[in-house]
């Protein structure tokens, strides 16, 4: 059996979407189907001050460092920790966190509602 891995995504009327990057046309990431991600060089941020990095699906090999991810957020939105099946690995190179990219993805069921912790 593979082993599962979790992601978070955004809960909109009962359908799950990815946080920022378009899957194929849209945000939407269907439930049971395998998805292809558009792996190619990206950066977060402008040009001069990001470092460059190959691009996938973001996930998480334990669950607790996904929910914990949560703390990265500040504008309230549903979000919920997904559980999934992945195809290839690799780590996000200089991100703070041990999340890793996949170029395969199908998501199998939502396992946590994840509350937005409230910043002062």
């Amino acid at each position: 059996m593979n082993k599962m891995y979790y992601r978070i995504c955004e809960r909109k009327n009962g359908k799950l979407y990815t946080l920022f990057h378009k899957v194929y046309v849209s945000r939407y990431m269907p439930i049971n189907i395998w998805l292809d991600a558009r792996v190619e060089e990206v950066r977060d941020g402008s040009k001069k001050t990001a470092k460059a990095y190959k691009s996938g699906f973001h996930v998480f090999k334990d669950a607790d460092e996904c929910a914990s991810f949560i703390k990265m957020f500040r504008k309230p939105r549903d979000l919920v920790m997904v559980e999934c099946e992945i195809g290839n690995t690799w780590p996000k190179e200089h991100s703070r966190s041990n999340v890793l990219l996949t170029d395969k993805i199908k998501l199998i069921c939502v396992v946590k509602d994840l509350k937005i912790p409230k910043y002062e």
